[in-house]
């Protein structure tokens, strides 16, 4: 039945073509715009050709019949064709498409209707009708579905073009980045290149390209390094975006470094947590590092060394770019070099083709050249002169501009410029030792030599290399110049073209520098015959002014002078010697100075023997000797010292002798040491009674006392227990200076008389928190002193310990046996061999300055120090102690050093 009305739809559509057809493309027409050119929405416009729409209905149409009768496939070709019914590009408009169906179904519906109606008016019908209609929903349902389905597939392949698009944009966008950026560095680079390509100098290259790794990888700072020419270190050469460090020089020991392991390793290094506690002044914290070796065909010279953003330094791009512009810059640096290269080979070939030229000109300029020299060797005595135009009378006739003539100083042993072409002041400062650099390979050898390339000579000393204009390549001769067998220098020429010197250029400066040599020597021995004769001539005035200033200063001097020769015979005396003597000069002068002392101080005289003085000047420590003592005449007081009178060179001359009247000063002293003698002796009864009526009353033997007076009273005893102190020091200093002191000697335990001054100064001890130690060793011996004596020296050493150490400090007193040789050397003189007990006293005070040690044993003087104040006393203490240990038969020294202590030390006889 479906067969049958599916034949019957065929049928009627082809029946009814003719109605339908038309009207169904009439509809397209209404539906699709009936104007040829169709306004697009995007403001474009499809031209559409006349037939066109009629001939897709159509097609459609037939599309349909063959559906109807089970064949599907040209209705869904003919659906793929709709889209040519479109108005404007882009356009795709689903709803009128199925509005072109819908028309054909209501076309379709009422021809069936009308049909249907025309037959009923016939002759009664059957179902079929209804059975069309059907066929003909389900052919337009169909159709429509079929129309759907292929919108939905197109709407699902335009969304993934769409996606792809989208990609596609995104990835051309980033393209279009990477583009932009690759673009900027090859640019970059070309104007890199085209700047390297303009110069050959080397600053101007550095300046380039740091500046260009800085522009496209910024932000950075860029270092170059370059292999020092001795290839032992790196050299930062230039820095870019920040200054330059202090630090400009890394070893190539210090493999650690980021920029060393760059060159050994000859790869890139990239370092981003670099610690900054561990790299040089090149480092800048809290940045990566990107180092890149400079290689070239000759090597790695160096290394470029960029520090800045991570992310930049880390892009493959940027380093790439990096990598080319390091590239460019070792191409510069060989392209520099075969530059430097080419222009030798052109020199060498222009000098070839004028070398025989030269070659004639040279051999028949040789003669005139020597004859002029020997004219201006004869004409003048100027070594100067001399030497500056045969230099320049050399170096024009064999066509060089740089030449010098370096001459031997006899003092250093060294070869000074003399004479520089081009150059008349600011000579003198280039210098060579003999043997060292060709010239001084020259001067040792006496032989001439031609170097054809200095750099290849392995005599040949380089420049220094912040001389620019110091020659550093081409060729040299150097010839000699000797007079009389002796060598008194060499004589340079030098060219920038290697090989320039040929052997006629040696023949004619080796001629010519005999000539030279006899014209500088002979000026050599006239300006040192000149200078002798000024010399003299300045020394005979200097003599004569200091003869007449010594005979004025030694005849107004107040102190009597005698001078004699090493024979001792008088040479000169003063008016003061005249007058202290009561003897007229003319007398004095012709003594011999040993009689005179013998008839002055008679038995006396072993004490200042003139002869033992002539006779051994210098004492054990080679230090001129000195003698003295005193004598009387009439009432009057004669100091008389006697000492050598040694030259320069250390040698003896004879002896001088100063007396002086010191009368008046022994008169001072006796009445000084009466007075204070009188003095202590009368303040010493009054201050007895004073401590013994203080003592009475602080016993209560007059009566209670209440605490105050107590405390006073005590103070009045303390203070008058230390002026009684006071005066029994200089009592005791008096005695000394009197020789009044009488002294008990006896054997005497050192641990004993310790033990009773430590028992003393424990309470001060204690109250200062001090930490004594005591080092007494077994089987120590005896000692001979005065008991009395020896507690008060150790008193007073061991007190002022403790005064002049801090609180919570230590003191330390030690013991042990020595013999006279442990004494120092200025302390030993007059101390007699034997055996000794040495006693030192180390503290943690305050130290006594170097300036101040001398002074420490005069009366009342004291160092100024931290403690001066807390510690009080007068300053009698060491002045004390000296004179009495020196009476004992002994000798003290101290050693001190500031906030770090002393250590007063001294000895004692040994029983």
């Amino acid at each position: 039945m479906q067969h049958t009305t599916s034949t019957h739809l065929t049928r009627w559509l082809n029946a009814n073509r003719t109605d339908l057809l038309p009207l169904w493309i009439a509809a397209g027409d209404d539906l699709f715009a009936a104007d040829h050119h169709a306004p697009a929405r995007n403001g474009e416009a499809i031209t559409v050709h006349p037939d066109e729409r009629k001939v897709i209905v159509t097609a459609l149409y037939d599309g349909l019949i063959a559906a109807a009768g089970g064949d599907e496939q040209p209705l869904d070709e003919c659906l793929t064709a709709l889209r040519a019914l479109r108005s404007s590009i882009g356009e795709d408009d689903l709803p009128r498409q199925i509005m072109l169906f819908q028309r054909l179904r209501s076309m379709g519906r009422r021809a069936l209707y009308r049909e249907s109606m025309e037959a009923t008016a016939r002759q009664p019908q059957d179902d079929v009708f209804y059975h069309l209609l059907d066929a003909l929903d389900d052919l337009i349902d169909y159709a429509i579905t079929r129309l759907v389905e292929r919108w939905v597939g197109a709407a699902h392949r335009v969304l993934n073009e769409l996606n792809e698009t989208r990609m596609l944009v995104e990835s051309l966008y980033r393209d279009a980045e990477v583009t932009d950026r690759t673009t900027l560095q090859v640019s970059r680079l070309n104007q890199l290149a085209r700047e390297l390509s303009s110069t050959f100098d080397r600053k101007e290259h550095l300046h380039s390209i740091s500046v260009t790794l800085a522009e496209v990888l910024a932000p950075v700072v860029v270092d170059i390094w370059l292999l020092a020419e001795d290839a032992t270190r790196l050299e930062l050469a230039w820095r870019h975006g920040a200054p330059m460090p202090d630090t400009r020089s890394i070893p190539l020991e210090a493999t650690h470094d980021p920029v060393v392991q760059t060159l050994q390793q000859r790869e890139l290094f990239l370092a981003s947590n670099l610690v900054a506690a561990d790299q040089n002044a090149w480092h800048i914290p809290d940045v990566a590092v990107l180092g890149i070796p400079l290689i070239t065909q000759s090597g790695v010279t160096g290394v470029i060394l960029c520090q800045g953003d991570e992310r930049t330094l880390a892009d493959r791009s940027q380093q790439d770019f990096a990598r080319s512009v390091v590239g460019q810059a070792a191409i510069a640096l060989e392209n520099a070099r075969l530059y430097a290269e080419v222009r030798a080979l052109n020199a060498d070939l222009e000098r070839r083709i004028a070398e025989r030229t030269r070659e004639l000109k040279i051999e028949r300029d040789t003669l005139e050249t020597l004859n002029a020299i020997a004219l201006e060797v004869s004409s003048t005595l100027d070594g100067d002169e001399i030497m500056s135009n045969s230099l320049k009378t050399l170096a024009k006739l064999i066509g060089v501009q740089h030449g010098s003539i370096m001459l031997l100083d006899r003092e250093t042993d060294q070869l000074v410029d003399r004479a520089v072409l081009g150059k008349s002041d600011n000579v003198g400062y280039v210098r060579f030792s003999l043997g060292q650099g060709i010239v001084g390979w020259v001067a040792h050898h006496r032989k001439p030599l031609i170097v054809d390339d200095v750099t290849a000579d392995p005599r040949w000393t380089p420049p220094p290399i912040d001389d620019p204009l110091a020659k550093r390549q081409g060729s040299m001769i150097a010839v000699p110049l000797i007079a009389h067998h002796e060598v008194l220098g060499v004589l340079v020429l030098s060219h920038e073209q290697p090989a320039y010197f040929r052997e006629e250029h040696l023949r004619l400066l080796d001629a010519s520098a005999k000539q030279i040599a006899i014209g500088i020597h002979n000026a050599q021995v006239y300006q040192h015959a000149e200078q002798q004769y000024f010399h003299r001539y300045e020394m005979q005035q200097r003599q004569e002014q200091a003869v007449s200033q010594s005979t004025a200063i030694l005849q107004s001097l107040s102190d009597g002078v005698i001078v004699c020769d090493q024979s001792g015979s008088v040479l000169t005396a003063n008016l003061a010697a005249e007058k202290i003597l009561e003897r007229p000069i003319e007398e004095l002068v012709t003594w011999n100075l040993e009689d005179l002392l013998r008839r002055l101080l008679g038995r006396r005289v072993d004490e200042l023997s003139l002869n033992d003085l002539l006779r051994n000047p210098w004492d054990d420590q080679h230090r001129p000797r000195t003698l003295s003592t005193t004598f009387q005449i009439g009432p009057r007081t004669i100091n008389i010292t006697l000492d050598p009178v040694i030259s320069s060179k250390e040698t003896l001359i004879g002896a001088v002798a100063v007396f002086r009247d010191r009368t008046r000063e022994v008169e001072s002293d006796r009445l000084k040491t009466e007075f204070i003698g009188t003095v202590s002796h009368e303040l010493r009864t009054p201050m007895t009674s004073i401590k013994g009526f203080t003592q009475l009353l602080a016993m209560g033997g007059l009566g209670p006392l209440n605490e105050t007076q107590k405390e006073f009273l005590g103070i009045i005893q303390s203070n008058a227990e230390r002026m009684i102190a006071i005066i029994n020091d200089l009592l005791d200093i008096t005695k000394i200076e009197t020789g009044s002191v009488e002294l008990e000697i006896r054997p005497l335990h050192v641990a004993e008389t310790l033990s009773t001054v430590m028992l003393d100064l424990q309470p001060k001890i204690q109250d200062r928190q001090q930490h004594l130690s005591l080092s007494i060793p077994a089987g120590l011996p005896l000692v001979r002193a005065d008991a009395r004596r020896f507690n008060q020296i150790l008193f007073n050493i061991v007190s002022n310990a403790v005064k002049y150490t801090p609180r919570g400090g230590s003191i330390t007193v030690e013991a042990r046996e020595v013999t006279a040789d442990a004494v120092p050397d200025e302390e030993r003189d007059g101390l007699r061999p034997g055996r000794y007990v040495q006693i030192d006293v180390r503290d943690t005070g305050v130290g006594i300055a170097p300036e101040d040690l001398p002074r420490i044993w005069e009366r009342f003087y004291r160092t100024e120090n931290p403690l001066k104040v807390e510690a009080g006393g007068t300053g009698l203490g060491l002045s004390l102690v000296k004179p009495l240990i020196r009476l004992l038969g002994g000798r003290i020294w101290v050693e001190s050093c500031i906030n770090e202590g002393s250590v007063f030390s001294f000895v004692i006889p040994a029983v």
